[in-house]
C-alpha cells in the first residue's frame, strides 16, 4: 500500500516529466512576440528612413532641372502663363500669393513683389506684359502649376513663380525713364524665380513639408548703351551663351563623353591636340550650343564621369566626378590668381604639374568676314562645383576671361581686366563652400579692355575663359592643406557650365 509521502513524491516527479505548463509557455510565446514587434519596428524605421532620403534626392533633382528649364528660355518668355491662384492651405507655396504678389521669404519678415505673368504689370517699363495671343514669341511660357512628376515611387506636384526685383546696387546702369521707380529712386528690375515641390503624403514617406529654390535671370538688353560691331549697331543688346565641355578645340564639334579619363592639359595651343601629363595641349572646347546630351545621360541622372582620373582624393578616390583642381603646391608669386596664365615660367610657379591647378576652354575661331565682335562688359559665369570628398573648407577660385589669336604659331592672349581691381583676373570666394551636392554660383563679370574701352574679339581669334582654385582662401582653417580642393561639372544635361558675355555685334555662330 502506497503511502501519502510516496504519492506527493511520485506527482512532483510527473510534473517535472510533464516539461513547460501552459503559463510558462504563453509567457515565452509573448516575449517572443514583442522582440518580433521590436525588429520589424527597426525594419519599419530604416525603410522609412531611407524612402524619406530617396524622396529628398529625388525633390533637389527636379528643382535643380525646372531651374535650369525656366532660365535657358529667351529672357520675354520668363513669366507666368497665367497668375497663381492663392491657397489658405499652409502647406502650399500658393498659401504665400496675395492678389498679384507673392511672398519670396518663406519663413520671417514677408517679402512681396509683383508677380510676373502675361497680361500683368511690367514694373521693368511701367507698361503692361503682353499675351500670347498679341504677341506668341514675347509671352511668358513659365506654367505656374500645380504641375504633378512622378520619378519612380515618388510622387509630388511642381510650382512655380516669377516676380520682379530691383537691382538697386547698380551703379552703371542706364535705367529707364518709363520704368517703376522703388524708394524714390529708377532702378533696375530683374527677375526672379521660385520653385517649389510638394510631395504626396504616404505611409512611408509621412508628412513632408515642400522644398524650393530661387534663382534670378537678368535683363540681358537693360543697362546697356549703344554699341557697334559685325556691321550691326542699335541699342539691344544680346546674351551670347558658351557651354563648356569636355572636348579638346582642336576638334570641330563636342564629342560624347563615355568614360572616365586622364586630365586633358589644356595648357597649349588647340594645335596640340589632346594632351595628358607634362605635355602641353589643347584647351577644351565652349560652344554656343547646349548638347546634344548624347551619351544616354538623362536630366536627372548624378554625374557619371571623371574627368581626371591622375588627381585622386586619398579617401574614397572612386567618388570623385569632373575636373578636381586641387590648390597649388606653393604660393611663389603671390598666388594663383596672380599667375600669368599665358606665360610657361610663370604657370610653373604653381608647381610641378600646373594642369592640375589650371583649366582653359576656347571658342571656336571668329569666321572671316563676319567682323570683330565687341562685348559690352557685362558678362556671367555660371559654374557647377563641390569641394573634394566633401571636405568642409572655404574656397577661393581665380577666373580670366580672354581673347587668342595665333599667328605663325605664336599664341596672343588678351586678357580681360577687372575694372574694379584694375587686375586681369575675377576672385570668386565662400567662407564654406558646397559639399553635398553639385552646386550653381552665377558669379557676375564686368570685362573691360587692358587700355580700358570694351574687349574686342577680333576674326581669326577665339573667346577664352580658364578657372583654376586660389591656395589662400582654399585651405583649411586649420591642419594640412594636402588634398583640398573643388570639383567643376560641365557638358552634362543638369550640371551645365556656362559663360555668358553680352554683345551688340552680330553673332558669328
Amino acid at each position: 500500500m502506497m503511502t501519502a509521502a510516496a504519492r506527493d513524491i511520485r506527482a512532483s516527479g510527473a510534473r517535472a516529466d510533464a516539461g513547460f505548463t501552459v503559463i510558462e509557455v504563453v509567457v515565452a510565446a509573448l516575449l517572443l512576440a514583442i522582440s518580433a514587434l521590436a525588429i520589424l519596428g527597426l525594419v519599419d524605421s530604416a525603410s522609412r528612413s531611407n524612402y524619406r532620403a530617396q524622396q529628398s534626392q529625388v525633390v533637389s533633382d527636379r528643382l535643380q532641372q525646372e531651374m535650369e528649364v525656366v532660365k535657358q528660355l529667351p529672357y520675354a518668355q520668363v513669366a507666368l502663363t497665367a497668375a497663381p491662384a492663392p491657397s489658405n492651405d499652409p502647406t502650399s507655396p500658393n498659401s504665400r500669393v496675395s492678389g498679384a504678389q507673392f511672398n519670396v521669404n518663406r519663413t520671417g519678415a514677408a517679402s512681396n513683389w509683383n508677380l510676373v505673368y502675361n497680361g500683368g504689370h511690367s514694373n521693368e517699363t511701367g507698361g503692361t506684359l503682353p499675351t500670347c495671343s498679341a504677341d506668341p514669341a514675347k509671352c511668358g511660357k513659365v506654367d505656374p502649376g500645380p504641375t504633378p512628376f512622378q520619378s519612380g515611387n515618388v510622387k509630388g506636384q511642381i510650382y512655380r513663380y516669377v516676380v520682379w526685383e530691383p537691382q538697386a546696387s547698380c551703379s552703371n546702369c542706364a535705367h529707364e525713364a518709363s520704368s517703376d521707380s522703388y524708394n524714390g529712386q529708377q532702378v533696375e528690375w530683374f527677375k526672379h524665380v521660385v520653385v517649389a515641390i510638394t510631395l504626396a503624403q504616404t505611409a512611408s514617406g509621412g508628412i513632408r513639408n515642400y522644398q524650393e529654390i530661387q534663382g534670378d535671370v537678368g535683363n540681358p538688353d537693360q543697362g546697356l548703351g549703344t554699341g557697334s560691331g559685325g556691321g550691326t549697331s542699335n541699342n539691344t543688346a544680346e546674351p551670347w551663351t558658351f557651354w563648356l565641355t569636355d572636348t579638346p578645340c582642336n576638334l570641330p564639334s563636342r564629342q560624347s563623353v563615355s568614360a572616365d579619363h586622364l586630365t586633358h592639359n589644356t595648357l597649349g595651343r588647340c594645335s596640340d591636340g589632346l594632351q595628358t601629363g607634362d605635355t602641353a595641349g589643347a584647351p577644351d572646347l565652349m560652344l554656343t550650343q547646349a548638347g546634344p546630351f548624347d551619351n544616354g545621360v538623362p536630366d536627372s541622372q548624378a554625374p557619371l564621369y571623371d574627368y581626371a582620373t591622375d588627381v585622386e582624393p586619398a579617401q574614397n578616390p572612386d567618388q570623385d566626378k569632373g575636373v578636381q583642381e586641387t590648390v597649388p603646391a606653393n604660393t611663389v608669386g603671390g598666388g594663383s590668381c596672380l599667375t600669368d596664365i599665358s606665360s610657361s615660367p610663370s604657370l610653373q610657379t604653381l608647381g610641378p604639374t600646373p594642369q592640375f591647378y589650371l583649366h582653359k576652354w576656347l571658342s571656336p575661331q571668329i569666321p572671316s568676314g563676319t567682323g570683330t565682335v565687341t562685348l559690352d562688359g557685362r558678362a556671367e559665369l555660371d559654374l557647377w562645383t563641390q569641394t573634394i570628398n566633401g571636405a568642409l573648407q572655404p574656397g577661393k577660385i581665380c577666373i580670366w576671361v580672354f581673347s587668342r589669336s595665333v599667328s605663325g604659331g605664336t599664341v596672343s592672349d588678351t586678357l580681360a581686366v577687372n575694372p574694379a581691381t584694375g587686375t586681369t583676373y575675377f576672385a570668386y570666394s565662400k567662407t564654406s563652400w558646397d559639399r553635398s551636392q553639385w552646386v550653381e554660383n552665377d558669379i557676375s563679370l564686368n570685362l573691360r579692355a587692358p587700355g580700358g574701352g570694351s574687349v574686342q574679339i577680333p576674326e581669326g581669334s577665339r573667346l577664352g575663359v580658364a578657372i583654376a582654385v586660389e591656395r589662400q582662401g582654399t585651405c583649411p582653417v586649420s591642419g594640412s592643406c594636402n588634398g583640398a580642393g573643388l570639383q567643376f561639372m560641365y557638358d552634362h544635361p543638369t550640371y551645365d557650365t556656362r559663360l555668358v558675355v553680352d554683345t551688340h555685334s552680330q553673332l558669328p555662330f
